[in-house]
């Protein structure tokens, strides 16, 4: 398998990649409000069942976020064109860092190391670029793309609510480039 520059003939692999996934855990949220003060918590909740829930973007969502994006990479088999997985990253040189707004793997390809692969890839491109960091979203029912960050070095940094056509909460999750 190799990483290369995603191309236009990409493009409708890319966005054919099942962005689906299956989770049995999510974050919910609770809001404290008191005199000066103001706290979000985040709590692990353990689900009845495995749901598979749908990916956060609809194609023509999709497509016009790669479009935006600075660098969009792809991982694809050496012999045949399958695309495995790709990550697209946007530079934000006025706060210092990538902001990586579509990242995914195609289902039978995940746990490969493949997610980590690109994702060392953004970090590296960031860094040659002067960036200080790497930012991702995810949705709070991620709880497979929240431990793939946090077993990585992304750190939890805040949260947007409605951030998602479905007015899901986004998490953001970056990694500090030395």
């Amino acid at each position: 398998m190799r990483i290369r520059p995603a191309e236009l003939a990409d493009l409708e692999a890319i966005l054919a990649l099942d962005h689906s996934y299956t989770t049995d855990h999510v974050w919910q949220m609770s809001a404290q409000n008191a005199a000066g003060e103001q706290a979000a918590i985040f709590r692990l909740v353990q689900l009845p069942r495995q749901v598979q829930t749908p990916p956060p973007y609809e194609p023509s969502l999709l497509r016009r976020c790669l479009h935006r994006c600075d660098y969009l990479w792809v991982m694809q088999e050496p012999v045949g064109q399958e695309i495995y997985g790709y990550i697209g990253m946007a530079t934000l040189p006025w706060h210092n860092t990538g902001w990586i707004p579509a990242f995914a793997v195609a289902p039978h390809m995940r746990r490969r190391g493949i997610g980590t692969q690109l994702l060392h890839t953004a970090i590296a491109q960031a860094k040659a670029a002067g960036l200080h960091s790497v930012t991702l979203s995810l949705q709070t029912k991620n709880y497979p793309a929240t431990r793939f960050c946090q077993t990585r070095g992304l750190r939890f940094s805040g949260y947007a609510d409605n951030y998602y056509s479905g007015r899901d909460i986004a998490l953001f999750f970056t990694y500090r480039i030395r």
